[in-house]
């Protein structure tokens, strides 16, 4: 809960293992503080409060910073009501699956705490009404970059966006198996290129 609504959230930081687990416990302390900070629904300032935050912890907000790590991320706060969505996005989109289309809404080109953003860097927020009928998803670029299939080439956004429209009339549940499915069979014998996470939700 945020405010008085509620909030769905994906990010992908930089690195693996070990430092990638650094850096995802920096953003989770980040993401606590800046839920405190900003007021309830203000999902753009979140974003810019988060990337503030990372980027003071890891050092990259001035000059002759030797690191550049951070991540990127998207938002969506759901009102209390369940009557619209807020999403913004760090380098991270949102798909909408509605009537057999498929609508990409993206972010703001900029990721969360790299050292050559601004540190007062703004995020764009986009809202969405109408909410029954609609179904909304966001992926990290480990499923779409990964490689595999006939031609050993990218899963691509193309056919992610296929498959959302293949498997939309499915049970929330049955479309997580589908969409892992879809990804072990096209990675084939490849190696997984990098963490793969995918979140889907729909209101009724």
């Amino acid at each position: 809960m945020w405010g008085d609504g509620s909030l769905v959230i994906l990010g992908d930081c930089t690195g693996h293992g070990v430092p990638g687990a650094f850096m995802t416990l920096i953003a989770t302390g980040a993401l606590d503080n800046a839920l405190s900070d900003i007021a309830g629904g203000q999902v753009a300032q979140l974003l810019q409060r988060l990337h503030q935050l990372v980027q003071t912890t890891l050092g990259q907000h001035g000059e002759g910073s030797e690191s550049d790590d951070g991540m990127e991320l998207g938002i969506c706060f759901l009102d209390a009501n369940m009557d619209k969505v807020i999403f913004a996005g760090a380098r991270f989109e949102l798909y909408v699956v509605e009537d057999g289309n498929v609508s990409t809404i993206k972010g703001t080109k900029s990721g969360i705490g790299y050292h050559g953003i601004s540190h007062n860097q703004e995020y764009g927020e986009c809202e969405i009404v109408n909410l029954p009928g609609k179904s909304f998803y966001m992926t990290s670029d480990g499923l779409v970059d990964q490689v595999g299939g006939e031609r050993n080439r990218m899963y691509g956004k193309k056919r992610f966006r296929e498959l959302l429209l293949e498997i939309n009339d499915k049970p929330m549940k049955n479309q997580q198996e589908c969409i892992h499915g879809a990804l072990v069979e096209y990675q084939g014998g490849q190696r997984r290129r990098d963490d793969v996470a995918v979140i889907g939700f729909k209101v009724e």
